[in-house]
This record gives structure tokens, sequence and C-alpha cells, in this order.
């Protein structure tokens, strides 16, 4: 049986069990809307002491450990799959913002009653262009019209491509600032690895700090893949593609080459391991993708060019389709005028030249035959020369309709082609749209259940506060009572 003072002891471990039970709720309270905190909670376990014969006899209560509550599971699954909506999201915006581009595009004009996009708009006027110069083709005026449209069908063709290699090189530009904070954020879990080592080597667990390390390795599951295992002296270790980012206190460096060209493709590589990265997900991995330019080049033989969406960028995607357009027409419409003659009796002229004459034509680099452009004499309405003679012009109208184009095998007229490549860019923005969609609801769900095991409630943490004020009371009641008697005793025996 406890002594009247072993009750004394007992009371007291009452009271600062509670008491410190008080704090953690306290504290708890405190960082309610803390990003990345975990709520805590007071671990008690009852004292006793032995006595012979195996008997044991209760003295109190001790504070064992002050615990997070966390799930290392849940949050391995959150980062996989936060890693995964992060990649469809940027991919997502990525064609967004390319159908964006297109509708920039879009004709404003009140004399038109079609809804098409402005760079259809702008074909349709350049073979209306050459149409009226088939009815009336020794006409000075028709003849600057068909140049007039065909420099501006080329400058919307080129201002198009223009923008969306700048989207490609937004892309290149986030993949490096990407990069710096990946290793700006492998850095400080680096430092924290050692905060916490130290803290735990000598006291228990370092709540805060894993809270502080736990919430930077949520921000890198949006960049990149990787995988995380905690050692035993309360460390982890963090990965990419089975190389270590994070070991301890030591980080290996991630650093952006080349700038996505053919030449130069876009890589992250380990600095100083001489190996790329295995970047799978994430919006770094996007970013990658959409910044890789090697599906866009120049077409060299447009005539039997089969175009297929197949390059690692939607972006290039989208723009050698573009290109394809562009070159494809403009590289008939040669071979017809070549044929033809002008007014002024010249022949074997083209009527598009390359703007850089080393480089062959395409998107960015063609303009209208300077020659034409100062002389209309010089433009091939007809094989003639005569003014009445309008078969070049006629031909060159009809390619509106001609099947010039080859798409994974099917042939198409410009129309048709150009819908098609807006068709796809629409349904590649849709689908990106549904997979991010569905990866998000999956983080989502995933993270549901973290923040119900880990946030702070504030119900509960006032109930709690509730029950551990009423124990400090009854507890420090006993004191008093135990006070009481031992005086009455006391004086008792005078």
């Amino acid at each position: 049986m406890s002594s009247t003072f072993g009750v004394y002891s007992i009371a007291r471990t009452g009271m600062q069990a509670n008491q410190s039970a008080l704090t953690v709720t306290s504290h708890n309270l405190s960082n309610i809307n803390t990003a990345g905190f975990s709520r805590q909670q007071v671990r008690s376990v009852a004292t006793v002491t032995a006595y012979s014969g195996h008997q044991t006899e209760g003295t109190g209560v001790s504070v064992n450990e002050v615990v997070r509550a966390r799930n290392e599971l849940l949050d391995n699954a959150y980062h996989k799959k936060n890693a995964t909506a992060s990649y469809w999201s940027t991919k997502s915006g990525m064609l967004t913002y390319a159908q964006q581009i297109l509708d920039e595009f879009s004709t404003t004009s009140t004399t038109r009653t079609t809804d098409n996009n402005g760079l259809q708009l702008k074909m349709t006027d350049f073979f209306n262009s050459w149409d009226e110069l088939s009815q009336e083709p020794g006409s000075v005026n028709n003849r600057k019209e068909v140049v007039e449209q065909a420099a501006a069908l080329l400058d919307c063709f080129r201002k198009a491509d223009e923008d969306l290699a700048n989207l490609q090189r937004d892309a290149s530009n986030s993949t490096k600032d990407i990069v710096k904070e990946i290793n700006s954020i492998a850095e400080q879990v680096a430092a924290l690895n050692v905060q916490i080592a130290q803290a735990e080597a000598t006291y228990a667990q370092a709540g805060d700090l894993r809270d502080q390390r736990d919430y930077l390795l949520d921000s890198l599951s949006n960049y990149t893949n990787f995988s995380m295992q905690e050692q035993a002296n309360g460390s982890v270790s963090v990965e990419i593609g089975g190389v270590a980012l994070v070991s301890m206190d030591k980080t290996n460096k991630l650093a952006v080459t080349g700038d996505g060209s053919v030449g130069h493709p876009l890589e992250v590589q380990w600095v100083g391991l001489d190996q790329t990265a295995k970047i799978t997900s994430g919006t770094l991995k996007a970013c990658l993708e959409d910044a890789d330019q090697t599906g866009v080049a120049a077409i060299t033989n447009p005539v039997s060019y089969n175009y297929s969406a197949d390059a690692i960028s939607s972006i290039s995607n989208l723009r050698q389709g573009l290109n394809n357009v562009i070159t494809t027409l403009t590289v008939k419409i040669n071979d017809l005028h070549k044929a033809g003659k002008g007014l002024d009796g010249s022949t074997g002229i083209d009527f598009f030249v390359p703007v850089n004459a080393n480089e062959p034509l395409s998107i960015d680099n063609m303009q209208v035959n300077p020659q034409i452009a100062s002389n209309s004499n010089k433009l091939a309405a007809g094989n003639s020369g005569q003014k009445g003679d309008n078969t070049v012009a006629d031909a060159i109208a009809d390619l509106k309709t001609a099947k010039l184009y080859n798409s994974d095998g099917l042939s198409q007229d410009i129309t048709g082609f150009y819908q098609s490549l807006v068709t796809w860019v629409g349904t590649a923005g849709s689908n990106a749209s549904g997979y991010y969609d569905t990866a998000s609801t999956l983080a989502n769900q995933v993270d549901n259940q973290r923040q119900g095991m880990s946030s702070v409630s504030l119900d509960e943490e006032m109930s709690n506060m509730i029950m551990f004020q009423n124990a400090y009371g009854a507890s420090a009641r006993v004191l008093s009572t135990m006070d009481n008697l031992i005086a009455g005793l006391i004086q008792e025996l005078g």
C-alpha cells in the first residue's frame, strides 16, 4: 500500500502529465492555420513499483513522448499521385495556351458570317485573290492584291509559329526555374535532416522540424517523381530515378543542358555524375516535353510528306502541322508559277522564296519573291504571258480543293487538313484536362485521408483542453485533500 506521501507523488505526476497535455493542445491550437503542421499528441504511460512476490503498485503517470499524427504510407502515396496530377496540369495548361494562340488570330470582321479561324480566313482570302486574278489576269490591281494577300498569309502563319515558339521557350525557362527550386528544396531537406538527427539523439521526436521537412517534400512532389526512405537516425534519403538527391546532410545537384533544339536537346543532368536524371512525372517532366523542338524541321519533300503528330512535344506537333500547311502549299504554287510566264516575258521564277537562301522554305523562312513584289508584271498568271491567259492563276486557285496533304495515310485538301489540326489540338487539350481531373481527384482523396489524420480540429482540441484541465484540477484536488488530512492529523497529535 502506498504511503501518505506516495499519494502526493502520484497526484504530482498527474498534474505534470496533464500540464504537458495542455501545452501540446495549446501548441496545436496555435498552429491550426500553419501550412504543413501535423497535430501532436501526448503518449503517457502508467508508472509502477515492483515489490517482492512480483506484486506491483501504481505510482502515477509519466509522459512517454509527444508524437505527430502522421502516416508515412499515405505521404508516399500522395507524392506519387500529386506528381502525376501536376504533370497533367502542366500539359493541359500548355495545350490551352496553344489553343488561345490560335484564337488570337480569329477574325473580328463584321462583314464575315463564318466562324473560321483567322489563319483559315487568310487562306480563303489568298485563294480568292487568285480566283479574281484568273477572271481578269491582266489587271494590275488584281496582281497587287495577290501579292498583298500572299504576304498577309505568310505573316499570319509566321506570327502563329512565333507565339508557339515563345510558348516553348517559356517551357524551357520554366524547366530551369524548376531545377533551381528542386536544388533549393534538397538543400533545405538536408539541413533539416541534421537538425532532426541531433534533436532526436537527445530528446523525443522533433515533430515541428519533421513537419517542415514533410512540407518541403510535398512541394517537391509537384515538380518531379522521387522515392523517400527514413533512416534510423530520423533523417530521410530522397532519390530520383535511383540516384540520391538527398542523403543525410549531402545533396547531388541537378542542372539543365541544351535548349530543346535538334542539335541541343533539353536535358536534366546530375552535376558531376555524367548521367541524365530519370524524370518521369511532375511539372518538370511536362516542361521538358513541351520545350522539346525536335519535332519541328524543314520539310524537304512536301509532295510525299506524311504528317503524323508523334513528336514528344504537343506544341512541336502543332508547329510542324502549321509548317506543313504553308510549306506544302508554297512549294506546289512555285511549281505551277515557274512553268508560267509573266507579262514581261519572264519565266522560271518562284512565287515564294526563302528569306535565308541557304535554308529551305519553311514557315519562318519564306517571303513573296521580291522581284514579283516590286514588279507585278513578273507574276505569271498564265503559260503564254498574254494578258488574257489565266491558266496558272486558275490552277493555283484550284489548289484550295486539291488533295495535297497526307495525314496518317489520309489524303486531305488544305481546309480539311487545317481543320484536322485544330481538332487534334482541341482533343489533345480535352484529353489532358480529363487526365488531370482524374489524377487530381485521386491525389485529393489521399490528401484528404492525410488531413483527416494530421490536421488540427478546433472542436477536438477544445474538447481535449477541457478534459486535460479537469484532470489537472482533479489531481490538484487530491493534493489539497491530502494536505487537509495531514494538517488535521498534526493538529490532533498536538
